[in-house]
């Protein structure tokens, strides 16, 4: 015989809603810290990231279904909350040494390039497995906390504000564990301290649930009369749900991302805005909804519909994005409230009406005997199978407008009978179809420049990648919108990126290129006589849009694109390199900042070959002073005598790049000379004004004290402390870098000539070195003061150069451009600057020529 509990108190003491609250913060928490460590550990951000999700909802399927009879004989539901709890925890802490080496134990299972499909299935289970016992216990904590919760409520209100206040206490997890926790305290601090919240939860637990002694006593009230759902029925409206929503979740992140900044912050608060308003809905459920039997008529519509309209908002806000790009600072906190408001404004009315919809079949499953526990499974198998059914089936078999459409058209299928239905729901059924079916086609939302068209377009799992063809007929490759990859109006910089490294190697023989893109800097590398290179590409649709670009790219097969992931290439790889080229990373996009640890650039030594040497290109114009000097810090870690060159002569997008070697001295005029007698190489050198000693030997840029200098004092970016990756989003505010103002940084350091590399050189050849750097020097700080509007200091600069140099030509073209241009405006100043170049270069006849032509 059941005998009721003797004592049942009406309000929920504040000590449990604060352990639930917490319970959810802790989870999340450890979700967001494990995504990342599986990302670094597995490579990619977004199937690691959906990977964790599905091991997520995958263990708690199993945990709310069967997790909990093992505890059934423990004396209270207090006790058995606080156990789960704290194995939850004790596993949290085992993860921080069992990721790493699961992660180091997969490279050798997928080898360095595995195919797509089984990257992406490798990624998707091999969480799951890991984190089980973790997720187990956190499924099982459902059931028991609505056992322990019933204990105090009579009236049989608990699993609507159960949710509720699990969800929000989620929101805060999320939130807290990028904006503070794991930017304070590294990976395996954060997991210490999520699991030391589960240890304070289990506490919580023990003391609150002490009056509440009978488990069996909470089934007492539990099977209530009334209009009931049919228990089949109710489970197959469970599983869709689940599947429906996170399929939702995954859908929008993927497409808000492109609107976004696509930083470690973005997914925080697009999960966090999901997560906030399905735990309003949920909240709401119990005070305004009826029971789910009656309330499945009108509820399933208003999803649907609510699915629509945030299809037609999300293709405005692009508008939106622009509006509040002012809010977008540079601090994180004000950026994450704006990118939070543009996310709330699509995934609001959705997940509010979802967590309705959930919290209505919950409830509705706690009046079934003993069936909360199975109804929560049927749910969380839904939303286990999402990522997968979501980002490796509809998005790249049917593209996101009929993935969103049938996600909408889903919720319509689950309503019930027509003969059932009342006019007002049959009407709401009706305007959602119409609704969902009228979506914009563009919804992707892809959209050319001014003038120009897209010519390609491909949706994959975690990309959307575009050709695009500009007004000027020049084409450029993007990715998600905001991210140009390269194009043929900069051919001939972007073949640089190949050959400086290559040109400063005495016989490079085997090359690695990482972050192939439109490939034209990759197919640089041909050019050079004898040598095999492999490219990787972590975008499986950016390899196929290459041959867009043949024209500028086309290479022989000693030449080869793999699809791969970098970090994981170059772990599980076992070949030597000769030469080590990294492209360029943007520092503040998500999971780039892994391309910055010392653990990878150590790896990146590790596959070396004797002698062999890494370049790392920069963009200053995508970095701060902070990310550059911790870059330098990190890179010097393992290269401790690197140096670095300069790119090209360019103020608006200056690059440099950090060379490390492994033994040889890099910097070496005869080696170089040999290898530009090489006749096919040479003139494959001339367009880019590479094909003598000096200009090449003139992109030094600085030696290894001067960047010693420059980095002292800042932390180093590590797998376990990825400072960069909170860092570096600061770069995207409203006012982007400029990259003048950290090249004059640089140029403003004191930076000694670097006497060592004109060692047993003749004396004439060192004083024209050092002329030219001067000189270099001087025409870089006029391109610094033309790009801020500063003319006449412009000119000042470029006549500098002049008179420095007669190796170096730039700043004549430079002012020979600037008197032809002002001859008829201001014939005055256009025969100055001439005569000044006549004065300063007199064996020149440019100047004097043009002169006459012009009759000044």
């Amino acid at each position: 015989m059941i005998m009721p509990h003797p004592v049942r108190h009406s309000r929920i003491p504040f000590g449990l809603t604060l352990a639930v609250g917490a319970s959810g913060a802790s989870a999340l928490g450890l979700q967001m810290v494990w995504a990342r460590m599986f990302a670094l550990g597995l490579g990619q951000e977004l199937p690691s990231t959906l990977g964790v999700i599905t091991a997520f909802f995958g263990g708690l399927a199993v945990g709310s279904r069967w997790g909990g009879r093992a505890l059934d004989r423990l004396p209270s539901p207090g006790i058995r909350c606080a156990v789960l709890e704290a194995l939850t925890a004790f596993w949290a802490l085992a993860t921080v040494l069992l990721v790493p080496w699961v992660a180091e134990s997969s490279w050798q299972w997928l080898g360095p390039a595995p195919g797509v499909g089984l990257h992406w299935v490798v990624s998707l289970l091999l969480p799951g497995v890991v984190l089980l016992p973790a997720t187990l216990c956190l499924g099982a904590m459902m059931p028991a906390m609505e056992r322990l919760i019933s204990g105090f409520r009579a009236d049989g209100l608990r699993v609507g504000p159960l949710y509720a206040v699990n969800t929000l206490g989620a929101v805060v997890g999320v939130l807290a564990s990028v904006l503070w926790v794991q930017r304070r305290w590294g990976l395996s601090g954060s997991v210490i301290g999520f699991a030391g919240l589960q240890c304070l939860c289990a506490v919580l637990f023990l003391w609150t649930g002490r009056r509440v002694r009978s488990v069996e006593a909470m089934t007492s009230t539990v099977a209530q009369g009334g209009d009931r759902l049919d228990p089949s029925r109710l489970r197959a409206t469970l599983w869709l749900s689940g599947l429906l929503g996170i399929g939702f979740e995954v859908l929008a992140t993927r497409l808000l991302s492109q609107v976004l900044e696509n930083t470690v912050f973005t997914y925080a608060v697009i999960l966090a805005a999901y997560l906030l308003f399905t735990a309003l809905g949920g909240a709401l459920q119990n005070r305004f909804a009826p029971k789910a039997s009656r309330a499945l008529g009108w509820l399933l519509p208003g999803v649907a519909l609510s699915v629509a309209m945030a299809g037609w908002v999300l293709r405005q806000t692009p508008l939106l994005v622009s509006m509040l790009r002012g809010g977008m600072g540079t601090l994180a906190l004000p950026a994450m409230v704006a990118e939070f408001l543009v996310a709330s404004s699509v995934v609001a009315p959705p997940a509010l009406a979802m967590g309705m919809l959930f919290a209505s079949l919950i409830s509705e499953a706690g009046r079934h005997p003993r069936f909360l526990g199975v109804a929560l499974s049927w749910n969380l198998i839904g939303s286990a199978l999402a990522p997968a059914v979501m980002a490796l089936g509809l998005i790249p078999a049917l593209g996101t407008r009929w993935s969103w459409i049938l996600l909408g058209l889903g919720y319509l299928t689950l309503v019930p009978g027509w003969r059932r239905m009342r006019w007002v729901a049959m009407a709401g059924w009706a305007v959602a179809a119409v609704a969902l079916m009228s979506l914009p086609k563009d919804l992707h939302l892809q959209t050319p420049p001014p003038g120009g068209r897209i010519v390609t377009l491909r949706e994959g799992p975690s990309d959307t990648v575009t050709t695009v063809v500009q007004a000027d007929k020049h084409r450029i490759l993007r990715i998600n919108q905001r991210f140009t990859m390269g194009g043929t109006a900069s051919a001939l910089a972007e073949r640089r990126h190949g050959h400086l490294p290559l040109l400063l190697h005495p016989e490079p023989r085997r090359a690695l290129f990482l972050g192939v893109g439109t490939g034209i800097s990759f197919s640089a590398l041909d050019a050079h006589p004898g040598l095999v290179a492999e490219g990787i590409e972590l975008v499986p649709e950016v390899a196929e849009v290459m041959p867009e670009f043949a024209s500028h790219n086309a290479h022989s097969d000693r030449l080869t694109v793999r699809v791969a992931d970098a970090r994981r290439f170059v772990r599980a790889s076992t070949q030597r390199y000769d030469v080590v080229i990294a492209d360029l990373f943007h520092p503040a996009r998500d999971g780039a900042a892994g391309l910055y640890t010392r653990e990878h650039f150590q790896a990146i030594r590790d596959r070396l070959s004797d002698g062999g040497l890494f370049c790392q290109w920069l963009p200053l114009f995508q970095l701060d002073t902070y990310g550059l000097r911790m870059i330098t810090a990190t890179f010097l870690e393992v290269f401790p005598d690197a140096s670095a060159l300069l790119l090209r002569l360019n103020a608006d997008t200056p690059v440099i790049g950090l060379i490390g070697g492994n033994g040889r001295h890099l910097w070496s005029p005869e080696a170089l000379e040999r290898r530009l007698n090489q006749p096919s190489l040479r003139e494959a050198l001339k367009p880019m004004a590479l094909a003598e000693v000096l200009p090449v030997m003139g992109t030094w840029f600085a030696d290894t004290e001067t960047l010693k200098t420059y980095s002292q004092s800042v932390g180093i970016n590590t797998d376990d402390h990825p400072f960069l990756l909170f860092d570096a989003p600061r770069t995207l505010g409203p006012v982007p870098p400029k990259g003048q103002a950290l090249l004059s940084e640089l140029l403003d350091l004191q930076r000694p000539f670097p006497e060592g590399l004109c060692a047993g050189r003749p004396a004439d050849e060192c004083r024209r070195f050092r002329a030219y750097l001067e000189a270099r020097d001087a025409h870089l700080r006029g391109l610094i003061a033309e790009s801020q509007g500063r003319p006449e200091a412009a000119e000042q600069g470029f006549l500098r150069s002049v008179v420095l140099s007669a190796d170096f030509t730039p700043g004549y073209a430079q002012l020979i451009t600037r008197a032809s241009l002002r001859a008829h405006s201001d014939p005055n100043g256009a025969r100055r600057l001439l005569n000044l170049l006549i004065e300063a270069r007199p064996e020149r006849t440019v100047a004097r020529d043009l002169k006459v032509r012009l009759g000044l």
